[in-house]
């Protein structure tokens, strides 16, 4: 499945404005990992080595948002396994 057209759109206007305005490094897109924990034991990733309690850490909703909003990147993805 291919990307919609409007995303297409809002992207290509979001990078335009940013040429336009001289800049010449902008965020495109955030990945953002409010969970830490990871129910995969993928041998490269190394997340299953950490302490229990590192790896219980969540992020608040409200930290999640503000990062959101200062990173200003037209697209947001949530990567990471589920608990």
């Amino acid at each position: 499945m291919g990307i919609p057209f409007i995303q297409q759109i809002k992207i290509a206007r979001y990078i335009l404005g940013k040429k336009l305005s001289g800049q010449h490094r902008y965020p495109l897109a955030m990945m953002l990992e409010p969970l830490f924990q990871c129910n995969l034991a993928c041998a490269g990733c190394g997340k299953i080595d950490h302490p229990k309690d590192v790896l219980r850490k969540r992020m608040s909703v409200e930290d999640a948002l503000r990062a959101v909003d200062e990173c200003d990147a037209p697209v947001v993805s949530i990567p990471g396994g589920e608990p």
